[in-house]
């Protein structure tokens, strides 16, 4: 059974691994990532946006691999110390190029978070304004 200590562990582990990922944080002076994740039985998916200074952002998304296999293993975390028994349907990980963290999880709502051709731009306006 993990414990709470270990899901930070792993929470930790799976933001080190973007911060490493030249392709997350290709965007010059970025001061923000928004990156926004889910997992099922068929797929993990992994996106997001780069702010800079200025609020601009740009879509970003990890290189292949090392990430979706972190997030995959905080879900199976946090699922096994469920209540309900089940995971949660997205995530949402927001992290300062000064070290500061903040996540937030969906339950109920897969696409509270979605990212299409026709909302992309609100969103990146809306997690512009979003605090760490």
């Amino acid at each position: 059974m993990t414990t709470p200590a270990d899901q930070n562990d792993a929470l930790l582990d799976l933001c080190r691994a973007f911060l490493q990922d030249p392709k997350i944080v290709s965007q010059p002076a970025w001061r923000k990532l928004v990156l926004i994740g889910s997992v099922t039985d068929a797929t993990t998916t992994l996106f997001g946006y780069s702010y800079n200074a200025a609020g601009e952002g740009v879509l970003t998304a990890p290189s292949t691999g090392l990430s979706s296999e972190k997030l995959e293993i905080l879900h199976e975390m946090m699922t096994q110390t469920s209540p309900t028994g089940r995971g949660w349907l997205a995530c949402m990980l927001r992290i300062s190029s000064e070290g500061e963290v903040g996540v937030d999880f969906e339950y109920d709502h897969p696409d509270r978070w979605s990212h299409t051709p026709d909302n992309y731009r609100e969103r990146l306006a809306e997690y512009a304004d979003l605090p760490v």
